[in-house]
């Protein structure tokens, strides 16, 4: 719960700092030459995502279904270079430093190996084909019993 409210805050203040920040950022260097920067950094981003190949993609979804991770898979980059030109697109400077910095492949390699080690796969403690381990005083045997069939006419 408390990590939903912190994503919420986080996506409800994000557009008013990407604001502030164009503000900033067009008062230091013009408005029309802080707009053309930030098309030009969606272009780029446009750019870094049309390299990324399908292939790519299907390694994403196979990490999320199998939560395995193979240290090659993280830092190799193609799930990474794919987000940075997501972040890329999205208008904002705030977005472009994020995206452009995991362009940089020694961060890239950093933060692949820390979701790595997040996205391993833990122990299974329940569903199906969990134990659970009761006491003997915690069951009792039920004895066998056939179902009575319904007669329906």
């Amino acid at each position: 719960m408390r990590s939903a409210l912190r994503i919420a805050a986080f996506l409800l203040l994000l557009p008013a700092a990407e604001f502030l920040v164009f503000l900033l950022v067009a008062w230091a260097i013009g408005f029309w030459t802080a707009l053309g920067l930030m098309l030009l950094t969606s272009l780029a981003g446009v750019f870094v995502l049309r390299r990324i190949n399908r292939g790519g993609f299907t390694a994403f979804r196979r990490v999320l279904r199998d939560r395995e991770v193979a240290a090659t898979t993280m830092q190799g980059g193609g799930l990474l270079v794919a987000f940075a030109g997501i972040l890329l697109v999205l208008p904002g400077f705030i977005t472009d430093l994020l995206g452009a910095g995991l362009l940089v492949p020694p961060l890239r390699r950093r933060l692949g190996a820390a979701l790595g080690r997040a996205i391993r796969r833990k122990p299974q403690t329940t569903g199906p084909g969990a134990v659970i381990d009761l006491a003997p005083t915690e069951w009792k045997a039920l004895p066998d019993r056939k179902p009575r069939r319904s007669r329906s006419g």
